[in-house]
């Protein structure tokens, strides 16, 4: 799978940083696997606290959805087409329905692509609050596009989950899954996580 985005995706993992501060970080986190079996490793998050909190403006990830280059007009259309099935589309690019075998709920969706959200697994306002507050506008546009932090899920499921961390909301299923997606997407961008939210995640899978 590509990251298809007109953005360059490398140019953040290696332009983004933190300021340490008080932080502790130590070795690398390490998914077990693609279909996320195992312990998960927190042990390269850096431990923070959550920081500006009230300054989050999601116009600072961007305008939207960035055009894809492949089987999608912009991102959202790119992730419909990988995730779901049977598609329809419309323009050969917009996707506009299909069915969903929901990562979250696992409950089969089937219908129009309106009723299906796209989901950052790292939501951008826990983003902001953990480190993103202190990128460049590019770099916070690549982020919100990054096809490896997106997911098609339920509209409803992901309403629930609006910006919460781990630590206040997992999926009804395959909880140690979104766990190994969560710490690899915080690893690649070094985003900081709360010892709250480090526990639930090593939690996940036990």
């Amino acid at each position: 799978m590509g990251v298809f985005v007109l953005v360059e995706i490398w140019a953040l993992q290696h332009d983004t940083g933190n300021s340490g501060d008080n932080s502790a970080a130590a070795g690398s986190a390490v998914a077990a696997g693609p279909n996320g079996a195992g312990p998960v490793d927190v042990s390269g998050l850096r431990i923070a606290p959550d920081r500006h909190g009230r300054d989050y403006r999601r116009e600072a990830f961007g305008p939207g959805w960035a055009p894809a280059v492949g089987p999608g007009c912009d991102i959202r259309d790119y992730v419909l087409a990988r995730d779901l099935t049977d598609t329809t589309t419309r323009n050969t690019c917009d996707v506009t329905s299909g069915t969903l075998q929901d990562p979250y709920s696992g409950q089969t969706v089937t219908g129009p692509a309106r009723q299906i959200d796209i989901d950052h697994v790292i939501p951008l306002a826990l983003a902001h609050r953990s480190g993103a507050h202190a990128w460049t506008d590019r770099q916070r546009e690549v982020f919100a596009n990054d096809p490896d932090n997106l997911l098609a899920v339920s509209a409803q499921v992901n309403r629930s989950k609006s910006d919460k961390g781990p630590e206040q909301w997992m999926p009804p299923v395959d909880a140690c899954v979104y766990a190994h997606d969560f710490v690899r997407v915080a690893t690649r961008y070094q985003l900081t996580v709360t010892a709250d939210r480090a526990d639930a995640l090593r939690r996940a899978c036990t």
